[in-house]
């Protein structure tokens, strides 16, 4: 679904956004006033690559960088916006003009329409869903034909862990490495992400970083470096807290 959402450069990460957001997001670039005059040129980030950037800043050889765990003041967003959520998500897009024939204030106005606003002082063109206490309105809703948007569903944490640990009896019967690919391995790079074992984006293809990412891992549980996702090393990756190795 975001591969519809035009970006400034094929690097730009999309991945974690969350689902709500993307169909604002959609919408609004659907938008004939904005046409293609307007792009993401700043996204996602990992928990791993956020602490990267933020790393890089202490050793002075970086721009300014929020450290991913700082835990803001409203309680619910941690480090920098863009950056990957508690909940998995990331809240937060940077839009550039890259066509003549619309403003700043127009984009803005443009995007209040579809529930997305600038959230930074100073900065125009930082946008998100939402803020520290609930999503805003949107004003667009009739004029698109769409129904409200339903509220946030509850969690279904049972049917969640159902799903990794069917995941799971798959990685013990056919273990990844590299060269695979699918959801799976997608998975294992969103949750190696968040484990700070940086792999790079989720694009559910085990290659050279997802390959080091699971040797980190698997050096710092004491298990063999094999490289090789396998079912000990699944396990490992789920409760970290564990020494699989002793």
């Amino acid at each position: 679904m975001t591969l519809l959402l035009p970006t400034t450069d094929k690097s730009i990460d999309l991945s974690l956004l969350h689902p709500r957001f993307v169909q604002r997001l959609e919408d609004f670039f659907s938008d004939g006033r904005i046409g293609n005059k307007v792009a993401i040129c700043s996204g996602c980030r990992s928990y791993a690559a956020q602490k990267a950037l933020y790393d890089r800043y202490k050793r002075g050889k970086g721009n300014l960088a929020a450290n991913p765990d700082w835990k803001r003041p409203d309680g619910f967003f941690r480090g920098s916006f863009h950056q990957e959520q508690p909940d998995g998500y990331s809240y937060a897009v940077d839009f550039r003009i890259v066509k003549r024939g619309i403003t700043t204030d127009e984009v803005t106005a443009i995007a209040h329409r579809y529930g997305i606003r600038p959230t930074v002082h100073g900065e125009w063109w930082h946008f998100q869903p939402r803020n520290g206490n609930s999503w805003f309105n949107r004003g667009g809703s009739v004029f698109l034909g769409r129904p409200e948007e339903p509220p946030e569903p509850e969690v279904n944490w049972a049917g969640i862990q159902a799903i990794i640990d069917d995941m799971g009896r798959q990685v013990g019967m056919s273990p990844l490495r590299r060269g695979s690919k699918g959801d799976i391995v997608k998975v294992v790079q969103s949750k190696l992400n968040s484990l700070d074992f940086n792999c790079g984006i989720a694009d559910g293809v085990y290659g050279r970083k997802t390959l080091r990412a699971v040797l980190m891992l698997q050096r710092t549980m004491l298990l063999k470096e094999s490289g090789t996702m396998d079912h000990k090393t699944w396990t490992a990756m789920w409760k970290p807290e564990i020494p699989i190795g002793l």
